[in-house]
């Protein structure tokens, strides 16, 4: 895994210097870790940790929280559902040395054009639970980050394959309500740790410096 990364700009900047630091680290990932590696590449879940005057990324491998291969985002529910859930009314917290202040997902997956309506028979599918973007024939090809911090606050960079990245953060203009499986569990995982720091880190990680 590469080490000395050095964040890119996540423009638009703001005046919320913790929320620009996910931001930023989120961009370096999704480029460095992302796209200079190429597609086809398995999902990665992360922790952001704070270690001064750098920002620690801990990979968890896939073995520890998929052994059995199934779903992505179905494994991850599946840890998140014996998590408690986060309290509707939260105290914020601040970023501290050596905090978890943030945990992401990178994964690659299939997007349905916003102009393109679903086939009666691929309707009776996704409303019976199962997912149908992939068998699409205008599917469109996307890496997406996902990342939930300390107070909820959640981003989500997404690149269509052969395009630029598009950053969002919740709170901010454009920003889309984000919804799911993966980001609900991704805010139960970082509550967690911020609750009982064990939880999450029996198993060692690989990890890189930014």
């Amino acid at each position: 895994m590469p080490r000395d990364l050095q964040p890119l700009p996540a423009a638009p900047l703001s005046h919320d210097l913790a929320s620009d630091m996910v931001a930023s680290v989120l961009a370096d990932i999704e480029s460095r870790l992302g796209e200079q590696q190429g597609w086809d590449v398995p999902p990665r879940l992360f922790m952001l940790r704070l270690r001064p005057p750098r920002v620690e990324v801990e990979f968890i491998p896939e073995v520890v929280w998929n052994p059995a291969g199934i779903n992505p985002a179905d494994a991850l529910r599946h840890h998140a559902e014996a998590l408690p859930p986060v309290p509707s009314l939260l105290v914020p917290g601040e970023v501290h040395e050596d905090s978890v202040f943030a945990v992401g997902f990178m994964f690659e997956g299939w997007n349905k054009p916003r102009n393109v309506q679903l086939p009666p028979e691929l309707r009776m599918l996704r409303d019976s639970g199962e997912r149908v973007n992939h068998l699409l024939p205008g599917r469109q090809e996307v890496r997406i980050v996902h990342a939930v911090d300390l107070n909820q606050r959640a981003f989500h960079i997404v690149r269509a394959r052969g395009g630029q990245p598009r950053l969002s953060v919740a709170g901010r203009e454009g920003a889309p309500e984000l919804e799911g499986t993966i980001p609900v569990a991704l805010g139960r995982f970082v509550h967690a740790l911020n609750s009982d720091p064990g939880q999450l880190t029996e198993h060692p990680a690989p990890r890189a410096q930014m």
